[in-house]
């Protein structure tokens, strides 16, 4: 994969001069860094506690299992038809449904006709080896199908960052279609990403445009997906005198009572907590001249022994490297929040 076209990439995706600025510090933890070049995308927790991240330079999906003595990413599956993975979901205890296509660096876009979700399904709790099948072909005419969010056992919501709209998916039937079109997912003069990261919390869907710098919220149907009202902004990205311009919002986590998102902010090598009924935010971890979460994609809450703390995925830096020319693999980092986590 060729480093220059990955810069121009990640110009069209971000601002590539985000904060050093951290109002809170908690402590992180390396779990697992891949070789140099290898861009994580997104992930998932297993009922177990293990991780299951995807790869979006390569089409595969690890496991790994944090606090394991010797620690290892074990291959899941490759997806040998396509050339990377994007968004991952959990639709049912241990069975979780993978998004991939043909994306590419050079132009920052996916081939038409070439995205498929795929369902992955482990037998059981602890084991290691899954079941996948092909849940459906997405329609011809999708751009970048992104992040997805579980609405409901058999209905999973698909973000298309370069068309700006949510698909619903029926996992049962195989069918598709267009369900939210609104002028905060679009992307900005045509360029994705725009709707990126997307969690569901009842009757609400939260989202992030990775473009417009945006995390907002829309109320839907929780059988359906419909939109039932407009779409509403929760907080931009950090501005003003005290923040420097502050990267991009990318995917993010969302606790359970939907009070508090923790975004990844991809350049800005941090992770930022938006509190959502009051829009106040504060960086709670990395920092723009620290490899310790470099070019972070995705947030995922632990489970288990670790629920008190996030995992987060990486790029290792691509494009934006700390410090000018610090670049290390896509890392899979551990932030322990302890009490802290859902507030």
């Amino acid at each position: 994969m060729a480093f220059v076209s990955l810069t121009k990439l990640i110009a069209l995706c971000c601002y590539l001069f985000p904060p050093s600025f951290a109002a809170v510090s908690y402590p992180t933890e390396l779990v697992y860094q891949f070789p140099n070049g290898t861009w994580l995308e997104n992930l998932a927790v297993r009922p177990s506690g293990s991780i299951l991240t995807t790869v979006l330079s390569a089409p595969t999906l690890y496991l790994l299992q944090p606090g394991a003595e010797k620690q290892e990413a074990r291959l899941i599956h490759n997806f040998s038809s396509h050339t990377g993975l994007f968004g991952i979901t959990e639709t049912a205890p241990d069975t979780f449904e993978v998004v991939a296509t043909n994306f590419s660096f050079a132009t920052g876009s996916a081939s038409p006709g070439s995205s498929a979700i795929y369902r992955v399904r482990f037998p059981h709790r602890y084991s290691a080896k899954a079941v996948v099948s092909l849940t459906l072909r997405l329609p011809v005419d999708v751009g970048i199908p992104n992040g997805l969010a579980t609405l409901n056992r058999d209905t999973i919501l698909v973000a298309d960052s370069q068309k700006g709209v949510v698909l619903v998916v029926d996992t049962r039937t195989g069918t598709s279609n267009v369900t939210i079109a609104e002028p905060s997912f679009a992307p900005t003069a045509s360029l994705p990403p725009g709707v990126n990261g997307l969690k569901v919390e009842g009757n609400q869907l939260f989202f992030t445009n990775t473009r417009q710098n945006l995390l907002g919220r829309i109320m839907l149907d929780p059988k359906t997906g419909a939109a039932t009202s407009p779409a509403t902004v929760i907080a931009h990205v950090l501005t003003g005198p005290q923040f420097p311009p502050s990267g991009h919002y990318d995917d993010f986590a969302l606790s359970p009572n939907g009070k508090v998102a923790y975004i990844a902010t991809g350049g800005g090598n941090t992770l930022v907590r938006v509190d959502t009924r009051t829009s106040k935010q504060e960086i709670v971890a990395g920092d723009l001249n620290s490899t310790a979460i470099a070019g972070p994609t995705a947030v995922v809450f632990g489970r288990g022994a670790n629920r008190g703390s996030l995992f987060v995925t990486t790029i290792g830096g691509l494009g934006a490297p700390a410090n000018g020319n610090e670049a290390v693999g896509g890392q899979l980092v551990k932030v322990q929040l302890g009490d802290d986590c859902y507030r």
